[in-house]
């Protein structure tokens, strides 16, 4: 375990704040984590400057983060399932680095642990065993960073920073990611909109003990699918509350079908299109938006453009494969059962 006391300095021109911070070693339990058992010394104080903003700096990297929606609904319903009388959750961040200098974040799971206003407790063999078990299931993801819940960076994230900079949480430093990853989101609604940040520590050479959080570029990333599916919830919520409205029963979801919603989304889509572009063509539109255009040939040439009467006679000869299977099954299994009578009445008649 470990215990801190800070004091807060005016803050800097960067809006950076500065925090001191004594760590001091206690005597506790194994699972939870603190300080190294062969550090029987007391460190020296050590500075944390907290940076709430990019830094616009000749040594910082262009890192970009992008988080998985299911990492961001695994992090709230955590929050909401917080013991009593906790204020916030922590956790471990899982993916990987692709395309160069972009961490994808695709996985989280909380950690067990309990913060008071001087100290923070961690279970570390938790976060061995979850490691292992999600290791077990995708072997890609990796240790990239940790999360916490709140609108801001107070002193004792930066302690709790210090265990995901250690070999003990498995996190592997490498070029393009020298740090952890810390994603801070806003449960509290503080703003217009819901916040998340991340950040990334950038060591200083002239104090090896100054810590700086430097936010970094982060964009939630979906897929077609998961839209999809978002979409086909959101129709449903307003479906049922319509039906709330209109003083009818609540619609289930299952009632819904995916399928012809989607069709009909589609259709209202190509509808847009064709009054858009209808638009521009008779001078309604000044000057047609140049992404639109080219957004379309894309995907008018990412389809083949195959003639009426091929698709037609492709479809026939499709349908006519299918009964041919649909003959010979059923032939097969008229011979099978005429095989089975046959090996009765020959035992019969041998008994």
């Amino acid at each position: 375990h470990f215990g801190s006391r800070f004091s807060r300095r005016s803050p800097a021109p960067a809006r950076r704040h500065r925090v001191k911070n004594r760590l001091a070693i206690m005597s506790t339990p194994a699972p939870m984590w603190g300080l190294s058992a062969q550090n029987s010394k007391v460190m020296p104080p050590r500075n944390f400057n907290i940076a709430s903003k990019v830094q616009k700096s000749s040594i910082e990297q262009p890192l970009s983060c992008r988080v998985h929606p299911v990492a961001v609904l695994k992090i709230l319903d955590a929050f909401v399932r917080r013991p009593e009388g906790a204020k916030r959750i922590i956790g471990t961040l899982l993916g990987w680095i692709s395309e160069g200098s972009i961490v994808d974040i695709t996985d989280s799971f909380p950690i067990v642990h309990r913060d008071t206003d001087e100290q923070a407790y961690m279970d570390q063999d938790y976060h061995k065993q979850m490691l292992a078990l999600r290791q077990k299931v995708s072997p890609r993801e990796v240790v990239v960073g940790w999360f916490a819940t709140g609108s801001e960076i107070n002193p004792l994230s930066a302690n709790i920073h210090k265990f995901y900079c250690t070999k003990e949480s498995q996190f592997t430093a490498t070029a393009v990611l020298p740090g952890p990853v810390h994603l801070l989101v806003d449960t509290n609604l503080s703003g217009q909109t819901f916040g998340m940040k991340a950040y990334v520590n950038v060591r200083t050479a002239a104090a090896e003990n100054l810590l700086q959080f430097h936010e970094v570029p982060l964009r939630v990333q979906t897929s077609a699918a998961e839209k999809s599916g978002i979409s086909q919830l959101m129709q449903a919520r307003r479906a049922n509350r319509d039906a709330v409205a209109s003083g009818q029963g609540p619609k289930d979801i299952a009632s819904l079908d995916g399928f012809e919603g989607g069709l009909k989304e589609l259709l209202g889509l190509f509808r847009r299109i064709q009054e858009y572009v209808k638009a521009v063509q008779s001078g309604k539109v000044v000057e047609g938006d140049m992404q639109v255009g080219r957004g379309l040939t894309q995907a008018l040439l990412t389809e083949p453009v195959i003639d009426v009467e091929a698709v037609e006679q492709l479809c026939a000869n499709s349908l006519q494969d299918a009964l041919m299977v649909v003959y010979l099954s059923n032939l097969t299994r008229a011979q099978i059962n005429i095989a089975e009578k046959i090996n009765q009445q020959f035992n019969a008649r041998a008994d």
